[in-house]
């Protein structure tokens, strides 16, 4: 054994608890969050329209009603089942089958964000998010030392 193969073993070894570390991590805020299973994660566009932020989020096959926008902690938490039912029938067989997934997603708002004028809208399986922005708000001063 040579000193390249102790160097790979360290790194697997330090890449394996740092995964498992991450694990912890991530059960922990679904946890905080409510989630109970897995979810696909899907991507996200944040647009800053100068007077207000516009957010935009595919979600195919979900039905309006399964779609769950709730404010947490500044952030925005959402969830969206989606539900697939499908049946075929033939001479001799009848085959039922349901699936059911969904996306989430928790998304940050900034800090001039205004939690009070969120509006939501869901058209054609995209989601689109509007948040006026607050008036006059200038962010915090830092003092340099």
């Amino acid at each position: 054994m040579n000193d390249f193969d102790d160097i790979y073993k360290e790194i697997r070894r330090e890449f394996a608890r740092q995964m498992k570390l991450w694990k912890k991590i991530i059960s922990r805020v679904n946890k905080k969050f409510g989630f109970d299973f897995e979810y696909e994660e899907p991507a996200v566009d944040l647009v800053d329209k100068g007077d207000k932020y516009l957010i935009e989020i595919d979600l195919p096959g979900v039905d309006k009603k399964d779609i769950d926008i709730t404010l947490v902690d500044h952030h925005l938490k959402i969830v969206a089942l989606r539900k697939i039912e499908k049946e075929e029938r033939g001479e001799n067989y009848i085959v039922s089958e349901r699936a059911f997934s969904g996306y989430k997603r928790i998304i940050p708002l900034p800090e001039d964000a205004d939690e009070n004028s969120i509006k939501a809208k869901y058209e054609n399986g995209v989601l689109r998010i509007e948040i006026r922005k607050k008036p006059g708000y200038e962010g915090k001063k830092i003092n340099l030392e």
